[in-house]
């Protein structure tokens, strides 16, 4: 990833200023640089712990974001062709013609936007809550950008696994649902082991931490939002 010197600004050449030859003084980029992205898309299917451990090391928030904005996208995209799919497999198995299952409207517009606004919420407060209880319950050493970072760096895992489900959703629903369960176990792996080097705690903390987080994230989705709606 490109890294600049702290003291005149220009780009490193293996670690060292060609101008002032500062080789210790760097910081880490926060733009965007769409090279450097698709290497970290790369980096997650080569050497993907050394790429989580050194993406949440430089807190590229840009790409990070983007990365999760593109999740979004394609969970929402495959909500909504999994709606008609669904809606045809009901119809067929039901007896109904095909004029009236043509004649069911779906809300494409409404299911996209809903399902984007929500993985985006839904990051959000992942973030906020692997970050409170990593750090406040269990005294580690991270912070809310990192958290971010790290849920956006292992998320192309999971946005790779819902491309791959959204083509074989028109090949085999038996390939797909294996296909997507495969893909969520890796993800959980990779996730389970970057957290490792986000949140820098005990080792013996990570599990906890895990189940703590989905706990609450599981009360919330089964008490609290039913209630309020």
């Amino acid at each position: 990833m490109a890294k600049f010197c702290t003291k005149c600004g220009s780009k490193l050449v293996d670690g060292k200023c060609p101008n002032c030859e500062n080789k210790k003084s760097e910081v880490p980029t926060t733009g965007f640089d769409m090279n450097e992205m698709i290497e970290v898309v790369k980096g997650m299917f080569t050497k993907p712990v050394d790429t989580i451990k050194e993406v949440v090391e430089n807190e590229n928030i840009t790409i990070s974001s983007i990365l999760i904005g593109i999740n979004a996208i394609i969970i929402a995209l495959f909500c909504c062709l999994g709606s008609k799919e669904l809606i045809g497999v009901f119809t067929s198995t039901s007896g109904f013609s095909s004029l009236m299952a043509t004649s069911i409207e779906i809300p494409y517009a409404r299911i996209f936007f809903t399902t984007l606004v929500t993985v985006l919420v839904t990051y959000a407060i992942l973030a906020g809550l692997f970050y409170l209880v990593a750090d406040k319950l269990f005294h580690g050493n991270s912070s809310y950008k990192k958290m971010i970072t790290y849920l956006g760096i292992t998320s192309v895992i999971l946005s790779t696994t819902m491309l791959g489900t959204i083509v074989l959703m028109y090949v085999s629903v038996q390939l797909m649902l294996l296909f997507l369960l495969c893909g969520l176990v890796l993800s959980n792996v990779y996730m389970i082991q970057g957290f490792r080097y986000t949140a820098e705690i005990d080792k013996n903390k990570i599990g906890y931490t895990y189940g703590l987080v989905y706990l609450i994230i599981l009360i919330i989705t089964m008490f609290i939002i039913p209630a309020i709606f």
